[in-house]
């Protein structure tokens, strides 16, 4: 016996040691990556350029995005409030000289855009440069480098300047054609999300909301161009109409850009500006090696705070993961943000089309036990605050929205596929059944539904619509039959959602933070952000181990735009077949050009 506890302890201290020993590897991997790092020459000095590619997706909080198979992509993505952040930092700090904006595309909606832009004209205002330089020009890239000082293209670009559109899919004759019928339960005429697996066109409701918004859309568009490069909005539509940026030669006749440059003529240009001899390097510092360098002053010691709730992404249940909404993780931030008495408001910002109608509901009321406790509750609005997303902010005291967000579409759908015939006729599988209750069997995709289960479907889909009228109604302080007016699934967007009273002013977050803070009193604050993500430190190590290398890491799983997109195609397709539970969402994410 002695000898089996001597060796059991033996063994246990082996693993103990092997522990500590490959702990202590790790740490030393580690600080020999940081070591690297700061050995490397990744510091930056005086007559330093800022560089800004935003090419890649920028979430609105910089941990609460999807972890992919790579240590080093996303969870490293700087977050849109950060990024506002550092260009603050930037215009005070004597190092930086001013910034290059590099972009062919965009990978952010029309409203961070604009949250982008009033950062930029802030940073010139500093009395700083802002250039910009593409080889291509989306419409998206442009309307953000308008901003520059000066525009620079390759003089074998173009701008892609043409308007809004939308190339929506149907699926209908593809269902048909393998056997597969979409039972599909809505309210709201609006509500256009089921129209891809019931129509095979758009319905005259949908055609008439996405004609609207998407002209909205693009006259604050037209209007933000005009203003920064000195164009009429006619000149700006004509070009539009006649593609007439599609050659960098048209581009630059037309007054879209200030000159055509290679990119040696560019850095020629750059040198004479910072006074730098002829072939001398030019200091650049990138976006994500200033985040890790600069020194950020810190506002405020005090014990106030005002917290920023961010809810980014579908709308979920019983799953927790970055990226999205859930009720579970976002149940306990809010019990723990309405228990802590120092935090005085809320700020709930919303980037999100919405998804479970339950998880919206469990989430509305958790805010308003915020309210209940006292604390004031202000929503900001991103690219999206539709559906779901307008739920869960139909209660704050206040609303900020951009011109630009998309939001509304106050609706509700169920969708349960009924694949008999595709089982039946084409497979040749069948199913018989035995049952004690009428519906023991019901609500399954293997067998038709009755028309007493089709009623209960419908019955329990508005319902939830009912109650969302409800919740919406008392939020903005209108009567059900307003409700209903300007409800329906109709999005809006923001500068329309003023108008008829779903929000209150437009603004950026920062607006809304401020009016938080006027509301309570409150001139000395901090910020606090919410959900916090606790790093597994294995994650961390690996991280600095990748940093280590220097660059980008070219192998990244879906490093392209394309590749991206195809990813939030597939994103989108599954959570509109999410069908164990009612969906309050919006019909589709729009890609901008």
């Amino acid at each position: 016996m002695k000898s089996f506890f001597t060796t059991v302890f033996g063994s246990c201290l082996g693993v103990l040691v092997a522990v500590l020993l490959g702990f202590l590897i790790m740490m030393g991997i580690a600080a020999s990556a940081v070591s690297g790092i700061s050995g490397s020459g990744a510091t930056y000095s005086d007559n330093t350029i800022l560089k800004l590619s935003l090419e890649e997706f920028i979430p609105e909080k910089s941990d609460n995005v999807t972890q992919s198979l790579s240590f080093s992509e996303m969870p490293d993505a700087i977050g849109l409030r950060q990024i506002q952040s550092l260009l603050e930092t930037a215009a005070d700090d004597p190092k930086i000289k001013g910034i290059l904006i590099e972009n062919n595309n965009v990978m952010v909606g029309q409203a961070s855009l604009l949250s982008l832009m009033k950062s930029l004209k802030d940073f010139k205002a500093s009395g700083k440069f802002i250039y910009s330089y593409a080889d291509n020009h989306s419409q998206s890239s442009y309307l953000l480098c308008t901003v520059a000082d000066s525009m620079f293209l390759n003089p074998q670009g173009g701008v892609d300047l043409r308007g809004f559109g939308a190339s929506i899919p149907f699926f209908k004759g593809m269902l048909d054609k393998v056997g597969v019928e979409m039972n599909i339960f809505y309210a709201g005429n609006f509500k256009s999300a089921t129209e891809p697996f019931r129509l095979t066109e758009m319905s005259e409701y949908n055609r008439i909301q996405t004609r609207a918004f998407l002209q909205d859309m693009e006259s604050v568009m037209v209007g933000e161009i005009s203003k920064n490069r000195g164009l009429s909005e006619e000149k700006i539509i004509a070009v539009m109409d006649g593609l007439e940026g599609r050659t960098a030669k048209r581009a630059l006749e037309n007054g879209l850009v200030d000159a055509l440059y290679y990119k040696d003529q560019l850095d020629d240009r750059l040198r004479e500006d910072l006074g730098i001899k002829p072939g001398k390097k030019i200091k650049t510092v990138s976006l994500s090696q200033y985040n890790t360098l600069a020194t950020k002053s810190v506002k405020s010691t005090s014990k106030n705070k005002i917290a920023i709730l961010y809810a980014e992404g579908e709308i979920g249940y019983g799953k927790e993961e970055l990226g999205s909404i859930d009720d579970k993780r976002y149940l306990r931030t809010l019990q723990k943000i309405r228990n802590d008495d120092n935090v005085k408001a809320v700020v709930l910002r919303v980037n999100s089309p919405g998804g479970s109608a339950f998880t919206s509901e469990i989430i509305w009321r958790e805010i308003e036990k915020i309210k209940e406790a006292g604390k004031l509750v202000v929503a900001s609005f991103g690219d999206y605050a539709a559906s779901g997303g307008y739920y869960i902010s139909s209660g704050a005291d206040y609303i900020f929205a951009q011109p630009n967000t998309l939001t509304g579409s106050i609706g509700v759908f169920m969708m349960l596929p009924d694949a008999t015939k595709l089982l039946n006729d084409k497979l040749g599988v069948k199913f018989d059944t035995i049952k004690t209750h009428e519906l023991a069997t019901g609500f399954s995709p293997v067998l038709k539904l009755t028309s007493r289960e089709k009623e209960l479907l419908q019955e329990s889909t508005l319902e939830i619509y009912d109650l969302f009228l409800e919740r919406v109604s008392k939020g903005r302080k209108l009567s059900i039959e307003d409700t209903k007016e300007i409800a329906q699934g109709r999005v809006w967007t923001g500068r329309a959602g003023l108008e008829i009273g779903l929000v209150d002013a437009l603004g950026d977050l920062d607006d809304a933070i401020k009016m938080a803070a006027m509301k309570v009193g409150l001139d000395d604050y901090k910020v606090v952000e919410y959900p916090y993500i606790e790093e597994e430190v294995f994650v961390k190590l690996m991280k600095e181990i990748q940093r280590s290398k220097g660059g980008e890491d070219e192998s990244l799983l879906f490093n392209s735009k394309d590749e991206k997109r195809l990813l939030e195609m597939a994103k989108q397709t599954k959570a509109l077949l999410r069908l164990k539970e009612p969906q309050a969402r919006l019909p589709y994410i729009f890609e901008w050009n």
